[in-house]
């Protein structure tokens, strides 16, 4: 009742003319509820005493809206937003970030592209480089050879049932995934089978300067893929 009260105050002191006002309409236009009588000749008789700008303690209208809205704080703050409110712009920016374009093997389909920033490891790197990481090779020695075709199955399956990754484009020897991490950031995640069969090159790139833990994914991937008999040529 006193939060209903507070409101019809508000309002009865917002009217533009600040005239008397019935109290069957002050109630109308405040709330849906139906305060007490005493309440509504209460209400009357403070929106006459505002319609000459103050109450008898000498507060001014502009000191009850204030009051009122800080008293209705509580009750609004439950409220859901608005369609309005909930589609405005992220100031803060995409933490997504944009697909980059020239992914996708280079060099007649040999090689994937260096890296373009610290952010990133990839297989074309220099050996020397800190963002240089050995490639893999699904056929190990002694046992039965693999097909390119079977190794993809290997790789496409272990890369979509990694956390955070979802399978963008699918080739014959060619796999793109990005993979999702913390705060929704991206990075960019590429397979690519050499065209001897031996060895599968890998580049991994974030969009943003977050840094990513990259030597982690790719160990990780790594991990599952030994379980299906493939391993790194090369121990970095």
């Amino acid at each position: 009742w006193m939060l209903r009260t507070c409101l019809l105050f508000a309002l009865a002191a917002a009217c533009h003319s600040f005239a008397v006002l019935p109290s069957a309409s002050l109630a109308r236009c405040a709330l849906h509820g139906q305060p007490s009588a005493s309440g509504r000749a209460a209400t009357t008789r403070y929106a006459l005493r505002m319609g000459a700008g103050q109450d008898n303690d000498g507060h001014t209208r502009r000191d009850v809206l204030k009051a009122a809205s800080f008293l209705a704080l509580p009750a609004l703050s439950g409220l859901s937003p608005s369609p309005a409110s909930a589609q405005l712009p992220n100031i803060l920016g995409d933490s997504r970030g944009e697909r980059p374009g020239g992914l996708g093997p280079v060099a007649g389909g040999r090689y994937l592209s260096l890296c373009d920033s610290e952010n990133c490891v990839s297989t074309s790197e220099d050996v020397y480089s800190k963002r240089y990481l050995p490639p893999w090779t699904y056929n190990d020695e002694g046992k039965k050879a693999k097909t390119t075709a079977e190794a993809m199955e290997d790789l496409v399956a272990v890369v979509k049932d990694f956390k955070g990754a979802k399978i963008i484009k699918q080739a014959d020897t060619y796999l793109y995934a990005e993979f999702e991490r913390d705060f929704t950031f991206v990075d960019d995640v590429e397979f690519l089978f050499s065209p001897d069969g031996k060895t599968v090159e890998y580049r991994s790139a974030a969009r943003k300067a977050k840094k990513s833990d990259h030597r982690s994914r790719i160990k990780g991937l790594r991990v599952k893929l030994q379980e299906k008999g493939w391993r790194s040529v090369g121990y970095r």
